[in-house]
């Protein structure tokens, strides 16, 4: 397969045609922000060649997500790599080691939407999209294909969208088929529905949204996976849930006893029926007191194990396609209501992500790493994504400065860094 780079172009009339789901359409107006780096040499003329040549193959590079009539069209500027000039560090927190991800990330998220934007910032990759264009699976990828590494599977892999009914198609396999998983569905999704208290709603500026972050270093990281390997029942993902909730308490803040767990609902598709598109749901699991990683791990793979999540990928698809959402350019006007008096956590570990070894030299002194800043479902909502690089651990938490203080946000995430271990031994005490 030639690399990508080195394809031609073709026009948008050889382009095949490309219908985004009604979870997509619905998704339009929430926004992604991935940031890899540092990565020194990034050569912004190659990386606009490769992004125009990937594009001539993989539809929704060009799509266009904000008609005000929900109409997805044809974007008809020229797709190119951005420079983004170098953001200040805030002075309201300290600097750590990975903290440069989530200043650009917030940097970034204060430049106008758009339906997909690549841009160089220092020396960091950043792609910024509509979540509508895809899951958190789309941007690592993209990034993985412009610095060819591993191009010919990821390219493969972007190209490659769900087919047409594939959710359909699942719920049928997996639940129509077997009705009495329908009363397990209805008992989980009671078992976990929320019970928080109604405050006083306040309104927030959506667009102080920032994403703080920090990167474990691989020492750190080893120590604690050998202890999570010794716990019973316990797993990487499940000890970051319970280490996130402890570290927050500490730094005090009050967060609800239901987790949204990300679930990529791809593993109830049919064999090749996944590809890109919006098949990830925040799946709400309660985790009673106390929050050990062995709880966690029952309670989500419970859920996981049911056909809940797959139930609730079908669910969000008929309501938007009941509701389908318009996008308002970013909302730059517009005013978000805090209804909750909890914070509410949104939790994805993603753990190694193998896409980026290609350009990662092994004796690179500060290898790069993924760092995201993903939406937070409403002003109460933090959202955590973790991901695993070159044997490091990069922590990004995003959320409305109005709601959270970000001195609080980077003490919890200070605190799990300096001693991951002792963090996760005192989880759930």
């Amino acid at each position: 397969m030639a690399r990508p780079d080195r394809r031609a172009v073709r026009s948008d009339t050889e382009i095949g045609e490309h219908r985004p789901s009604a979870l997509d359409r619905a998704l339009a107006d929430s926004r992604n922000i991935a940031v890899f780096g540092p990565l020194p040499g990034l050569d912004r003329d190659l990386l606009t060649v490769r992004l125009r040549s990937v594009a001539a193959s993989v539809p929704r590079l060009r799509l266009d997500p904000f008609a005000p009539d929900g109409v997805w069209t044809r974007r008809t500027d020229t797709l190119h790599v951005e420079e983004i000039a170098s953001p200040r560090s805030p002075t309201d927190v300290s600097q750590t080691p990975g903290d440069r991800l989530g200043v650009i990330a917030t940097h970034v998220r204060q430049q106008h939407p758009s339906p997909l934007r690549v841009a160089v910032c220092d020396d960091h990759l950043v792609v910024d999209h509509s979540h509508g264009l895809g899951d958190g699976r789309f941007a690592p990828t993209l990034q993985a294909v412009l610095l060819d590494s591993g191009s010919t599977a990821s390219h493969a892999a972007l190209a490659h969208d769900a087919p047409a009914g594939s959710v359909r198609r699942a719920l049928g396999d997996q639940i129509l088929r077997h009705p009495r998983r329908l009363a397990e569905v209805r008992r989980l999704r009671a078992d976990n529905a929320r019970t928080d208290t109604v405050t006083e709603p306040a309104v927030v500026d959506p667009r102080r949204v920032r994403t703080v972050s920090v990167t474990l270093p691989p020492d750190g990281v080893a120590a604690l996976r050998e202890r999570v390997a010794a716990m019973d029942g316990a797993s990487d993902a499940s000890a970051t849930v319970a280490m996130w909730v402890t570290v927050l308490q500490r730094a005090g803040v009050a967060t609800d006893d239901v987790v949204q767990v990300l679930v990529d609902c791809r593993r109830y598709l049919r064999r090749g029926d996944a590809g890109m598109g919006n098949l990830a749901i925040a799946l709400p699991i309660r985790m009673p007191s106390p929050v050990t990683p062995a709880s966690v791990r029952q309670r989500v793979r419970a859920a996981t194990g049911s056909a809940w999540p797959l139930a609730v990928l079908g669910v969000s698809a008929a309501r938007a396609r009941l509701r389908p959402g318009t996008a308002g350019h970013g909302g730059e006007s517009a005013t978000a209501v805090r209804t909750s008096s909890r914070i509410r956590l949104s939790i994805s570990d993603i753990g190694r992500i193998p896409l980026f070894d290609g350009v990662i030299s092994p004796s690179a002194s500060q290898p790069p790493q993924l760092g995201a800043g993903i939406d937070p479902d409403g002003p109460e909502a933090l959202t955590l994504l973790v991901s695993e690089i070159a044997g490091a651990r990069t922590l990004s938490a995003t959320f409305h400065a109005d709601v959270l203080a970000p001195a609080a946000v980077h003490s919890a995430l200070v605190d799990i860094c300096r001693d991951p271990v002792a963090v996760l031994e005192a989880s759930g005490s």
